[in-house]
């Protein structure tokens, strides 16, 4: 009962907040100036942490699946002009995803009827070929891997080491 008080209360300041910021006696407020975004980047973090949380308090109810689901909807929907997920089999910035290269390079493979290492060496040359980004990144986190890195320690040598590669 008390919880549930304090979270009335809480409710009812932040809602007249505003009314007092705009009294003739108070001083004008500078308005928010979002932080530069990287070109990778198209709503800051601090935007998309908020949304996540303000979309996982509406669907509290969910779990798995549907809330994977209606959290992806729901975040979309607070930024409608960016693409924030991979959709139709093409991500954001308009490459195929991983999942649609593999299956087209499985379609090839498989009209060429080969089996065993062929058939494997194959795939692999055929995803090579159409996503070399990614396989860069395989690369590097293999090398990273055998240096024993792991968690962010392997995160941040995959990202510097792509990075590297592009350049």
């Amino acid at each position: 009962m008390i919880r549930f008080a304090f979270l009335l209360a809480g409710l009812v300041l932040a809602a007249s907040a505003p009314a007092f910021a705009q009294s003739p006696g108070a001083p004008a407020r500078a308005a928010a100036v979002p932080a530069a975004v990287p070109a990778d980047e198209p709503v800051p973090r601090a935007e998309r942490a908020k949304a996540r949380q303000d979309c996982l308090a509406e669907h509290v109810a969910l779990s798995g699946d549907d809330l994977r689901a209606a959290m992806r909807d729901c975040i979309q929907a607070k930024f409608p002009g960016v693409q924030l997920y991979a959709r139709d089999g093409v991500t954001r910035d308009g490459k195929p995803t991983a999942v649609a290269t593999r299956a087209a390079c499985k379609e090839e493979v498989d009209g060429r009827s080969l089996t065993g290492s062929t058939r494997t060496a194959a795939l692999v040359a055929c995803f090579n070929a159409k996503r070399p980004d990614l396989a860069q990144r395989a690369e590097c986190r293999k090398e990273a891997r055998g240096k024993g890195l792991d968690g962010d320690d392997l995160r941040k040598a995959v990202d510097s080491c792509a990075r590297e590669a592009r350049s």
